[in-house]
């Protein structure tokens, strides 16, 4: 009985299936499945794929795949070595995990900047970017158009507006203008005669 995801199996996995008297298989099924995963990050595919399972199997077995373009493209040949030497079909000639760490493709890197670096922050940083960008789609789905009937006709429903509004209330009345049968905001527009009043004063520098 085969088990695990059949794009990632060893071919000696599958060997071990069909045949009874197969010795078995160790841990170079794991570097098998390391470089099919790094193939299918750096490509966006698995290298073994058909809509057939018996010939992905096939390819499987085989160990038929291929750089192809345009995905490779831009692809370093050194990790396309490394990963050329995970996907050998015979366990002994494959790549232990001492024998990856060696390759020139890790040498690149400083060991000490691996261990200081953080998945958990950058996966944060991913997260908070795509709740801004819901955010800021759903707040210009959300957006109302301003049109002159729309002011005309209810302007406090405008925030930019109605804080213009209660700012021009307070320089006219120097105190805020609150809702109310008594007082609200619309006696800004009703008490002109007020407002002219208060504008004289204040040129004649009476207050």
């Amino acid at each position: 009985e085969i088990c695990g995801t059949p794009g990632y199996l060893a071919p000696e996995i599958l060997q071990c299936s069909m045949d009874d008297e197969h010795q078995g298989y160790g841990k170079e099924v794991d570097m098998w499945s390391t470089g099919v995963i790094m193939y299918t990050l750096l490509a966006g595919s698995p290298p073994f794929w058909h809509r057939k399972q018996m010939l992905m199997l096939r390819m499987i077995m085989n160990g038929d795949y291929q750089f192809g373009s345009p995905e490779w493209d831009d692809r370093s040949d050194t990790v396309k070595d490394l990963i050329s030497r995970f996907l050998v079909v015979d366990p002994q000639q494959r790549y232990t995990a001492h024998d990856a760490l060696a390759h020139p493709f890790f040498q690149e890197y400083d060991v000490e900047e691996v261990r200081h670096f953080s998945p958990f922050r950058k996966f944060k940083v991913i997260c908070l970017t795509v709740l801004a960008s819901v955010r800021i789609y759903y707040q210009y789905r959300l957006v109302k158009s301003v049109t002159k009937d729309l002011v005309v006709r209810d302007p406090y429903a405008l925030k930019p507006i109605r804080k213009l509004i209660d700012a021009c209330a307070f320089r006219t009345y120097r105190h805020w203008v609150k809702k109310g049968e008594a007082q609200n905001r619309a006696a800004l527009f009703e008490n002109t005669c007020k407002a002219i009043l208060l504008t004289l004063a204040a040129e004649e520098g009476l207050f």
